[in-house]
């Protein structure tokens, strides 16, 4: 049998945390920065919906008048809202 030294050991343990140690690092690193493109995409998308709604509604005053345009702006807001929802609990449960 072959006869470990406790400073052979130590070394083994610390060369085996250092690589763990680096993974978790990169591992971190990867997910921060997909986090970080991520919400610059969610950013990009809110600010996209809210230039789409002012569109809409600038169309909807000239067919139905101003009262009118509210309303269906505020029903294709909530009809895009429900839609992107219910495409967000099926990617989820996916």
């Amino acid at each position: 049998m072959a006869s470990f030294s406790i400073s052979e050991f130590l070394i083994s343990v610390v060369e085996l945390v250092e690589a763990q140690a680096d993974d978790i690092k990169a591992s971190f690193v990867k997910s921060a920065g997909s986090i970080i493109a991520l919400c610059v995409v969610a950013i990009i998308a809110v600010v996209g919906f809210i230039f789409l709604l002012i569109g809409l509604n600038l169309a909807f005053q000239m067919w139905v008048g101003k009262l009118g345009a509210y309303f269906l702006t505020s029903g294709v807001a909530f009809l895009l809202s429900f839609i992107i929802y219910m495409v967000y609990l099926w990617k989820t449960k996916k």
